[in-house]
């Protein structure tokens, strides 16, 4: 049974489209990435960034057009600088505008060719100018030949192609399931709702900004051991692991030829040093390399407010996607990589519903680019975060469902030890 080393190096779901203008002064847009998540939702700006505003519009409310003209457009300066990412998620139904839902496949289709940001910009400006009779005659066609776009491949998209109305179900589906949602425009900085005005949202963003500086200074502080030189045919690397095997209390169907490794990770967590049990799962999967990586039996970070006073945690605080966040930048992650991550969603692990989100890793020091996803679920109390992911990157939309079938194999049994405790 062969051993893997690690970091597993993974990370955010982007499907980079840079697109470069003639000049930053001109174009807000210039040398600005303009991306995909694993929905279809817009992004803009760096993977690197500390803060992710998730913006929820519609094309068809006089509102969210409100907002992109009085708050976004003043975000732009931060998104240049590398301080916030934009992600779009793009809503129907919001508001009283007729022909909003063909204005928001136009801007998906936009999207497509690395224009999304600069169709919306149209758009919006022309419900403020318009009102209810923005989107009235060949509008949308001309924006369309206004932003750049090749004709062509925008009308194929807006008039064959069923993918826009995938990303419209997708956008629908997330605000469902997002309690704090109540109508556009609705934005949230790293999974936390805000104001949307542009004052409120700059001062969220520093307090957002703040907090991350410090735990990137607080993670450099700390020492880390060496890392041990790779050997050049193997893709993963471990950095410290106890040299013990421990059988996670799970069962997966593994496809012919896989390979299996089992140890125990010691990690520097956020507030202790911690012996965390892993597996790592690889094999040939259609296209490329498929990996499996599991982490089982660690604690979750809670706030304050998840305890009461007599000690005990409220369960409904226990959350598994800011867990498997964590681990997969302390302990997933090849530092050095670009990285960036999708927004959160639900996934399916053994026919039991996991929380968590895309993920891709570019651009790293020592291990190819990569792409996938990773969910988490709790399972006779103990926590379990599933990493599973592609390389080469490319190879990802074709290999995805091999993935999801060894994961929907997966069968929990109750441990017979407890898990490992912290090392003193």
């Amino acid at each position: 049974m062969r051993l893997f080393r690690l970091p597993f190096y993974l990370v955010a779901a982007l499907i980079v489209l840079s697109v470069w203008g003639a000049s930053a002064q001109t174009d807000p847009y210039a040398n600005v990435p303009q991306s995909q998540s694993l929905e279809g939702f817009a992004n803009l700006g760096y993977p690197s960034a500390l803060v992710n505003v998730v913006i929820y519009a519609a094309f068809d409310d006089p509102a969210s057009a409100e907002f992109w003209l009085n708050a976004y457009r003043g975000l732009l300066p931060r998104v240049q600088n590398g301080e916030i990412r934009l992600i779009f998620v793009p809503l129907v139904g919001q508001g009283d505008i007729p022909g909003g839902r063909l204005a928001a496949r136009a801007a998906i289709c936009a999207g497509d060719q690395g224009r999304f940001w600069q169709y919306a910009d149209r758009a919006f400006a022309q419900i403020i100018a318009a009102g209810a009779d923005a989107f009235t005659g060949d509008f949308l066609d001309r924006a369309a030949r206004d932003t750049g776009l090749d004709l062509r491949g925008y009308q194929e998209c807006t008039t064959l192609s069923d993918g826009p109305d995938a990303i419209l179900r997708d956008a629908e589906l997330a605000v469902s399931r997002d309690s704090f949602f109540s109508r556009t425009p609705f934005v949230k900085l790293n999974e936390s709702p805000t104001l949307t005005d542009l004052e409120s949202l700059n001062f969220a963003i520093d307090v957002q900004l703040t907090e991350a500086n410090e735990d990137v200074i607080a993670a450099q502080s700390t020492p880390t051991p060496d890392p041990e030189a790779t050997e050049e045919a193997e893709p993963l690397v471990v950095d410290a692991v106890t040299g013990q095997q421990i059988a996670p209390p799970i069962t997966l169907t593994l496809p012919d030829g896989w390979q299996t490794g089992l140890d125990v990770l010691v990690l520097q967590d956020i507030d202790a040093i911690r012996n965390i049990p892993f597996a790592v799962y690889t094999g040939a999967v259609s296209g490329g390399t498929g990996t499996i990586v599991l982490l089982w039996g660690f604690p979750n970070l809670l706030p304050a407010s998840a305890v009461t006073l007599s000690g005990e945690i409220r369960p409904e605080m226990l959350d598994l996607y800011l867990d498997g966040t964590r681990l997969l930048r302390v302990a997933v992650v090849e530092q050095g990589c670009n990285i960036g991550t999708d927004i959160r969603r639900s996934y399916s692990i053994g026919g039991l519903e996991a929380i968590g989100t895309g993920f891709a890793a570019v651009d790293c020091p020592q291990l190819t680019d990569t792409r996938g996803w990773f969910a988490g679920l709790r399972q006779y109390e103990l926590n379990f975060v599933f990493y599973a992911f592609v390389e080469p990157i490319a190879a990802f939309d074709a290999a995805q469902a091999d993935l999801q079938a060894i994961l929907d194999t997966a069968q929990f049994a109750l441990p017979p030890t407890p898990a490992p405790t912290p090392a003193p």
